[in-house]
């Protein structure tokens, strides 16, 4: 395949011929299990035939044995990183929704998902390396392989008797989503569609959205971008579409999410960011994500559509925002001078000045008027549906503001006891973040800490900070843990992401243990040692389980 030429195609040319209904499914239920009336039946069935044989793909399908009538359906899409997340789909089963969880490239455990040997490249872990590559056509792909895949299982809930086949929607998470965009962009049976940590460019990982490009660069890039591009079938996508982004993903770009809800030519669509770390979203969002499918899947709501801007008055910078209707919480999330979207330092502001019916207006403090700042704007309702605005971005100067913060904004004191959770944020090994997975505990001498039931805990530092750091300072933390245990401390620098860890230990015991690191004790995987902490985006306490810690600052 090496050396054969580059082929160009529009979506109209890589489906031309397929018809995801023609085919026999051969479908086959392999395995049924019930509990507390959740069933989990696994079925697999032909997705496709090649010179070599056929796409057997593996599913789980999940409903409520007490069912009788039959109901709308979730074709689930996951991630390669948590491909199945029990409380995601019990979530939906409890509303209501027959969910089958695709296992499109065979990540499932005890999956019965196979591939011929000419189409190895759509399996896992094969598939990671053509994730962004086209040797020739697109249909030379993992994606077009998959959507495929996934316009099969379509059919598949179809003929299921609990399923209302005029009712079925399409999840997908980080992967997943991705894939998502071009299944509702081929296939008018989706209903409604919600992408979680997807948002196509995948292109212009690189390039970010408020300083760069948004075409493509060379012929490779081209062609992957009209051929498999999220970002291309975006445009063909008529039903409702909720888009879900957190709000320092590095699976999805939160400045291009907005772009991509523009191109779909839906009334219907919306956009949630969540105040969350990486891949996880919030169980607040998820909830969000559960309402907005029961009003657009299941039935015919209308959408609203709130909205925020920049503006400049009198040498001063605002942000005015329309809720649209009455908004419980208003919250005003802005980063400064950082182009890139991920692992952004956010400072949050309660936006709470009324300037109109659902209008309001917060300031917006400048340190410097040639630093670029990027703003969102997240709204709760009272029926506990949230939407978030898209991006902006602005260079104060360009818009002849003058007026400029003298206070510090730079601290050498990280965080303490006081301060509660603190900018800190959790991530687990779960698809969703408990609302309550960051907790204050009392440590030796009734002094308060951060903790964590599970997982990490995550600090991302503004690049202010990051850059006035001294090259000779010194990462200071007290920990408290009942008994002995290691910890580690990863870091991540910046630009490039590279990660360093330091390997510690904790005395167990009733005393705060102080823990100083110096960038000697930071190495990378190969065993390179950390430069300086002026590089350092990103500081990640692992497996903290049930440690308290306190007084992170430099000296």
């Amino acid at each position: 395949m090496q050396g054969m030429e580059l082929k160009f195609m529009t979506p109209a040319e890589v489906w031309e011929g397929f018809d995801a209904c023609k085919a026999p499914l051969e479908a086959s239920i392999i395995s049924c299990q019930t509990m507390d009336n959740f069933v989990c039946e696994k079925q697999t069935f032909t997705a496709d035939t090649s010179k070599e044989g056929r796409i057997r793909i593996c599913c789980n399908v999940y409903y409520d044995a007490r069912w009788q009538d039959a109901r709308p359906a979730i074709l689930l899409l996951p991630s390669f990183e948590n491909p199945h997340s029990q409380d995601a789909v019990r979530l939906l089963v409890e509303e209501g929704f027959v969910t089958c969880a695709l296992d499109f490239c065979g990540v499932f455990e005890d999956t019965k998902t196979a591939y011929p040997s000419d189409l190895s490249f759509a399996r896992y872990p094969d598939c990671k390396a053509r994730l962004d590559d086209i040797e020739n056509t697109a249909r030379n792909t993992p994606w077009f392989v998959w959507a495929k895949v996934a316009r099969r299982a379509i059919s598949l809930l179809q003929e299921q008797s609990i399923v209302s086949r005029d009712h079925i929607g399409v999840l997908g998470f980080g992967i997943g989503a991705q894939l998502a965009w071009m299944v509702a962009g081929t296939d008018k049976r989706v209903c409604a569609m919600c992408a979680v940590n997807g948002g196509g460019y995948r292109w212009a990982e690189h390039n970010a959205r408020f300083l760069g490009s948004d075409i493509p660069s060379g012929d490779v890039q081209l062609a992957y971008s009209t051929g498999v591009g999220a970002e291309t079938y975006a445009m063909f996508i008529s039903c409702p579409t909720l888009a879900v982004v957190t709000s320092d993903s590095v699976q999805c770009d939160i400045d291009r999410i907005g772009d991509m809800l523009d191109l779909v030519k839906s009334d219907v669509k919306q956009l949630i960011v969540s105040e969350s770390c990486d891949i996880q979203i919030t169980n607040a969002a998820y909830r969000a994500l559960i309402l907005w499918l029961r009003a657009h899947l299941a039935s015919n709501s209308p959408s609203i559509e709130p909205s925020m801007r920049f503006e400049a008055t009198d040498g001063k910078l605002y942000v005015k925002i329309n809720t649209a209707k009455k908004a419980e919480k208003r919250t005003l999330y802005v980063s400064y001078g950082e182009p890139s979207s991920r692992q952004r330092y956010w400072k949050s502001f309660d936006v709470k000045q009324k300037v109109g019916e659902h209008e309001y207006v917060c300031d917006v403090p400048v340190y410097d008027t040639e630093e670029l700042i990027v703003a969102y704007a997240t709204f709760v309702y009272p029926d506990s549906n949230v939407i978030s605005t898209k991006t902006s971005g602005i260079i104060p100067a360009k818009h002849n503001v003058q007026n400029v913060e003298t206070t510090p904004r730079i601290s050498n004191i990280i965080y303490d006891g006081s301060m509660g959770v603190g900018e800190f944020v959790a991530k687990t090994d779960e698809a969703l973040l408990d609302d309550n997975a960051l907790s204050v505990a009392e440590g030796p001498f009734a002094i308060n800490g951060i903790t964590l039931a599970k997982g990490n805990l995550i600090l991302f530092r503004s690049i202010q900070e990051m850059t006035s750091i001294n090259r000779s300072a010194i990462l200071h933390i007290d920990a408290y843990s009942k008994d002995e245990r290691p910890l580690n401390v990863t870091v991540y620098t910046y630009p490039d992401f590279k990660k360093y860890t330091a390997r510690t230990s904790l005395k167990g015991g009733e005393f705060w243990q102080k823990l100083l690191f110096e960038t000697a004790d930071f190495k990378s995987e190969e065993g390179r040692t950390l430069a300086s902490f002026s590089i350092v985006k990103t500081i990640v306490a692992e497996d903290v389980d049930g440690v308290v810690l306190n007084n992170f600052l430099w000296i």
